[in-house]
């Protein structure tokens, strides 16, 4: 009640807020001067009071009156307009929040246990003539420059290169060169590199044309091997990666639904916090659990992409502002103080300022949107080179030497893509662009495979690597043995006739037909039942006592004179029936 909230106040904080109201005198004691208070904003005092606000002021009132207990949030409001409104009068250049003389903002919100909130009668009333804030959106920007200040600026349309990517960073995998620490799980050098030569179109950052600072990449390739992992794609074999079942049947399913789901899963996954990626703040794995868990912050981003335009472009800091003001908010470390720039005494994130939305969440978010969003084609990116781009962290101690805080600084805009909306659950079907072969094949009956015209790209390469030999540069022949190995591994040889046909102008040769039916004959020739257990007995009556045995219908198979096979899932029942018959199973 404005009564009580009145009462709060000192005598002289009661006058000073009666300097803005007419027809008072202050003087008389406290209750006297509170009755002056609510006499004048009583009836048309009240909007008299209003009329005299700025307009900044008056959005403060209004956003405060349609808001959850009339709690004013200066958070989301500086985040939405931009400024935070005059609660004190400009003295000498000097504004305090809570302190010094107030302005007639005081009437309405006050201060009191560390934020400022309007009273409830206030609220009631000024709900009578005061229009609802209108809710905050972005702003899709129309035309992308050509540069940033000197800057080109770089733009990715990463839809196709995800559907690309794909299935090389699968088939790589299939063939073993996809390496990871077996500690950590990341990508070491020899596989970035690796990634980046195989990459649809290379990496966001391209250090081997001697422009791009080599610190900033790579981010594709750094962030597909977590990818596939997380999306139980992969399974470690040492320091390898091989194809899980999961994987094995991805290479044959439509490349976006598998992204979709790589996208559902990472998002729940703790394999990795790619905040750890901003390498100049130390102090992220210490003792103290210094950071928070990351399924929900990456939750919070993924909700927030749901609310952009699809195909738009919209401006990260826009986003970045869109989020504050929203109140879609994520913590990023649970204590700030165990975080530190060069040295943990006097360049500790702890100090005020040190961090703040634009220091963690915000590169937080930026980390998500380029190396890993836009890694899967979810978001379409447009960036330039990160060094000088930001200087909200040149406050901080320890920063002189640094030209951007994290290598994800020059991201600038970004789109949700028609892949994007599909993996975001917006849209419940997506129709793949064509994909417009590049090569023209000239398939002969000899089952020679010969590049007529153009050039083969990474995914048409290892595609026919998977079925046949290179002999030589721009010719190859199918293999059997290559064919049944990839049918033993689940693949459908279907997809090389597909693939055959699609660059092929002529039917192609009864050879090859022959082929494919011989090529998954073979290939299904045999076929793994389960796993078994081989028991030697110690001599061939007693095989013969127990395999023989009527309850051993089933358990139990002959392997030889002294040997029986027996099924894992059926061990017990057999062991069961062995000692009934009097013998004992020893490992």
């Amino acid at each position: 009640m404005l009564n009580d909230v009145l009462l709060r106040l000192t005598v002289d904080q009661l006058k000073s807020l009666m300097r803005w109201l007419p027809d008072t005198t202050l003087t008389g004691k406290k209750d006297q001067l509170i009755g002056q208070i609510l006499k004048s904003l009583d009836g048309d005092g009240l909007r008299a009071l209003w009329d005299r606000l700025d307009d900044t002021q008056r959005m403060a009132v209004a956003e405060a009156a349609y808001a959850e207990r009339g709690v004013f949030d200066a958070k989301r409001f500086r985040a939405k307009y931009g400024r935070l409104p005059d609660f004190t009068v400009d003295e000498g250049g000097r504004r305090y929040s809570y302190r010094g003389q107030p302005t007639a903002l005081g009437l309405f919100l006050y201060y009191e246990a560390g934020r400022y909130s309007l009273p409830f009668e206030l609220g009631e009333r000024l709900r009578g003539f005061v229009h609802e804030p209108a809710p905050v959106r972005l702003s899709p920007v129309g035309a992308l420059p050509e540069k940033i200040g000197e800057k080109q600026l770089t733009v990715r349309r990463t839809e196709l290169d995800a559907l690309v990517d794909l299935p090389v960073l699968l088939r790589l995998a299939d063939q073993g060169k996809v390496q990871t620490s077996e500690k950590t799980s990341l990508p070491g050098s020899a596989t970035l590199r690796l990634l980046t030569e195989h990459l649809a179109n290379g990496d966001f950052y391209r250090p081997a044309g001697g422009t791009s600072d080599p610190r900033t990449g790579p981010l594709k390739a750094f962030s597909w091997p977590l990818l596939l992992q997380a999306g139980g794609l992969v399974q470690r074999n040492g320091s390898k990666l091989a194809l899980s079942v999961a994987g094995r049947k991805a290479l044959t399913s439509a490349p976006a639904m598998v992204l979709r789901a790589i996208w559902n899963k990472w998002l729940k996954t703790n394999l990795f916090d790619e905040f750890s990626r901003i390498d100049v703040i130390k102090g992220q794995k210490s003792k103290a659990r210094a950071m928070t868990a990351v399924a929900p912050r990456r939750t919070v981003i993924s909700e927030v992409l749901r609310d952009c335009p699809i195909g738009a472009w919209v401006g990260v800091d826009d986003l970045s502002r869109f989020m504050e003001a929203t109140g879609r908010k994520f913590e990023v470390a649970n204590d700030p103080w165990s975080l530190y720039i060069c040295e943990p005494q006097y360049g500790n994130l702890g100090h005020d300022g040190y961090h703040d939305w634009s220091i963690l969440q915000f590169r937080y978010l930026l980390c998500v949107l380029f190396e890993y969003a836009a890694a899967l084609g979810v978001v379409d990116v447009a960036y330039i080179e990160p060094a000088g781009v930001r200087d909200d962290y040149r406050g901080m101690w320890g920063t002189d030497d640094l030209e951007y805080l994290s290598r994800y600084d020059g991201l600038m805009y970004f789109r949700v893509s028609s892949l994007g909306a599909y993996c975001l659950g917006l849209n419940d079907e997506y129709a793949p662009p064509p994909v417009v072969p590049s090569v023209k094949l000239a398939v002969l009956p000899s089952l020679q495979v010969n590049v007529v015209d153009g050039r083969l790209s990474i995914d048409e390469m290892l595609t026919l690597a998977t079925w046949a030999e290179e002999q030589a540069e721009n010719r190859w022949r199918l293999d059997l043995q290559r064919a049944v190995g990839a049918i033993e591994k689940g693949l459908d040889i279907g997809e090389l006739r597909v693939f055959l046909e699609a660059r092929e102008d002529q039917p192609l040769p009864e050879t090859v037909e022959s082929f494919s039916k011989a090529a998954e004959q073979q290939g299904k020739a045999l076929k793994v039942l389960g796993t078994v257990l081989l028991i030697d007995c110690e001599n061939e009556k007693i095989a013969s006592m127990v395999a023989d045995a009527k309850e051993a219908t089933g358990l139990c198979l002959r392997a030889g004179e002294r040997q029986l096979v027996v099924r894992l899932e059926h061990e017990e029942k057999f062991r069961s029936l062995v000692r009934k018959l009097g013998f004992g199973v020893t490992v």
